[in-house]
């Protein structure tokens, strides 16, 4: 893959209700090493005087970075999902989904684009840490005060078996290859089941290079109790998935074949149980055996006994014939 094959563009996701939290991400994203990115705000659910909030915002920034900040009134394009009109408007060869309140490190862009060089088209991961922040507005401006360290998760590979069983996920912390999502959008996908499904389909499709960095900071709310999640509704979105998945004739990619590998976390733990079973059938057949064996040594002894008691017993009979056999006579018989 050649350097100019590579291309990024950022899609910051968001609500009207969000545009106090788009700050930070879009300061993170005017902070990268490497600029040569485009930056696209999918506003949700804007009125024309919020839209306009949030292009006023872009302008506080110095113009190099402002200009290249497409802000899109979603309602204003017709149906779709904030992602997939993001994923309309761009024009580079990989995509990446932003949301408020999290923030990208510097080398975010840099990152992906270093492997991006050298990745053959395959999507791109990297960790993502998560932190709890607690956010606070004043007269003077917006807050956010951490709660928790971050916590950076152990990388782990795309793995077909897990992720069919996986609840639904965000795209954070993924640069995408633009074409094999648009040909996964286009498909009428349940807007909850969507994150799932394109990753789904790049994983099947395009496989996954995973960059072994920490690129990317989720800053969540702390955990409060909420509505519980809806496993009856996710298995009928899941299934519309995948039916929706059906109809664009995906080829299996390469990288797919790596997902099966023994060495996988769901598969490790699979062959562990086969594993324990086989043992424990091991040594099952083996104490049968051994029992064989013993029951086999006690009634050769139970024989070598009868032999001996019979052979005591008729002694005396013995003696008697030999004496008659020495005579030359048979003896009479009691």
């Amino acid at each position: 893959m050649t350097d100019e094959a590579f291309s990024l563009a950022a899609l910051v996701l968001c609500r009207m209700s969000d545009v106090p939290r788009l700050a930070d991400t879009l300061l993170s994203l005017a902070a990268q090493t490497h600029r040569d990115f485009e930056v696209h705000v999918i506003v949700a659910d804007g009125e024309p005087s919020g839209v306009q909030e949030v292009r006023d915002l872009v302008g506080t920034f110095d113009t190099e970075f402002s200009t290249r900040v497409n802000v899109v009134d979603r309602t204003q394009i017709g149906s779709g999902t904030p992602f997939a009109s993001g994923v309309a408007r761009a024009r580079s060869s990989y995509v990446a989904a932003l949301y408020p309140d999290d923030v990208v490190f510097a080398h975010w862009a840099e990152t992906f684009a270093g492997h991006g060089r050298r990745a053959g088209g395959r999507a791109l991961s990297s960790l993502v840490a998560a932190q709890a922040v607690e956010a606070a507005a004043t007269e003077v401006g917006r807050f956010v005060t951490t709660v928790e360290r971050p916590m950076v998760s152990t990388p782990v590979p795309f793995d077909l078996d897990e992720h069919l069983t996986s609840p639904p996920v965000q795209l954070r912390g993924l640069a995408l290859p633009r074409l094999a999502v648009q040909r996964v959008i286009v498909q009428q996908i349940p807007p909850a089941a969507e994150g799932w499904t394109v990753r789904l389909a790049v994983g099947l499709s395009c496989g996954m290079v995973d960059t072994g960095e920490v690129t990317y900071l989720h800053r969540l709310a702390p955990p409060v109790d909420g509505a519980p999640f809806d496993t009856a509704q996710w298995v009928s979105d899941r299934r519309t998935a995948l039916e929706a998945l059906g109809r664009c004739n995906l080829t299996i990619g390469p990288d797919f074949l790596s997902s099966l590998d023994p060495s996988m976390p769901s598969r490790r733990a699979l062959n562990a149980e086969v594993d324990l079973l086989r043992a424990q059938l091991r040594q099952a057949q083996d104490d049968g055996r051994a029992h064989a064996e013993a029951e086999g040594r006690a009634l050769e002894r139970v024989a070598e006994l009868l032999s001996s008691t019979s052979w005591r017993a008729s002694a005396p009979l013995r003696a008697l014939g030999e004496a008659a056999r020495r005579r030359g006579r048979t003896p009479h018989r009691p």
